[in-house]
């Protein structure tokens, strides 16, 4: 660890020397060489860097999820275990001061470095602020050789408000999100909740967008209070009043397919009602997306 702290100190100097130092390896895009590029739809966005003879550094996110970083490389040379993360000074910003930003885990394989929300938030700050992330770690076949790979922020202001925009227009859910939904009905309740018409208005706003997706199935069930007639009709109504608010919001009702089941007894989840613990899980509706 002694080795990986006293790299840190001098490694502003290291980027104006030879790819190769004599601690280790250093990789990372020159100013020449430092090229951002930003893909994305509404479902994802990709904001990458080529790190020469290294890999790629890319932050990614996937539509109602936070933003997170990779580091990938064909063979990682850093051994797994805990590395450093730093914030470095680049050639062009003399007189700024290196700092150590947090441990971060390394794994072995194609993406030995996969950070949180949180560290990938303090990565973006620093690239913000003109400053180089650096990850440091011994290799994996000589502890007292220091692997350095850095994110270069030449070009990264403009290629990161392009990627603010794409953000802005991701979905505001994935699929994994809203493909399968579960509405808790309260005892008695005739109308939808905010947060039940919150978890439809974000169904909707991917049933748009996603253009594979072709059909809507609901289901509406009850708990075995009163008669199996008056269930049935309970689980119809509320059935179709999802149904009904989904359609009000542009949903083609050709898509939805619409059943309702009462008190059937397959459909309980808790067979033996006891409690009203119990009465609640098996009242409800659910909402499922199909896709080609």
């Amino acid at each position: 660890m002694k080795n990986v702290v006293k790299f840190t100190l001098y490694w502003a100097s290291l980027l104006s020397a030879s790819m190769v130092s004599a601690s280790g390896p250093s990789y990372y895009a020159d100013l020449q060489r430092s090229e951002w590029e930003v893909t994305g739809s509404i479902f994802e966005c990709r904001l990458s860097q080529e790190i020469p003879l290294y890999g790629e550094a890319v932050f990614y996110r996937q539509a109602g999820m936070p933003v997170l970083f990779t580091l990938t490389t064909s063979e990682s040379e850093m051994a797994a275990g805990k590395a450093l993360l730093t914030s470095a000074a680049p050639q062009w910003k003399q007189g700024v001061l290196d700092k150590d930003i947090a441990y971060i885990d390394v794994a072995e394989g194609e993406r030995p470095v996969n950070l949180d929300s949180k560290h990938t938030r303090l990565v973006l700050a620093e690239l913000v602020s003109g400053m180089m992330p650096t990850v440091v770690r011994h290799a994996w076949y000589n502890e007292d050789a220091a692997i350095t790979v850095a994110v270069s922020p030449a070009k990264f202001t403009a290629a990161y408000e392009q990627y603010q925009d794409c953000v802005a227009d991701l979905l505001p859910v994935n699929f994994s999100q809203v493909e399968r939904n579960t509405i808790p009905w309260r005892s008695g309740q005739e109308e939808l909740d905010q947060d039940t018409k919150r978890l439809l208005d974000n169904i909707v706003a991917y049933a748009k967008g996603d253009l594979s997706v072709n059909s809507i199935q609901i289901n509406g069930f009850t708990d075995t209070v009163g008669t199996a007639a008056q269930n049935l009709e309970l689980s119809r109504e509320r059935a179709f009043m999802v149904h009904s608010y989904l359609v009000s919001k542009g949903i083609d009702e050709a898509m939805i397919e619409t059943r309702y089941f009462g008190e059937t007894e397959e459909y309980l989840l808790v067979p033996n009602e006891r409690t009203a613990a119990d009465r609640n899980r098996n009242r409800r509706v659910t909402v499922l997306l199909r896709r080609d």
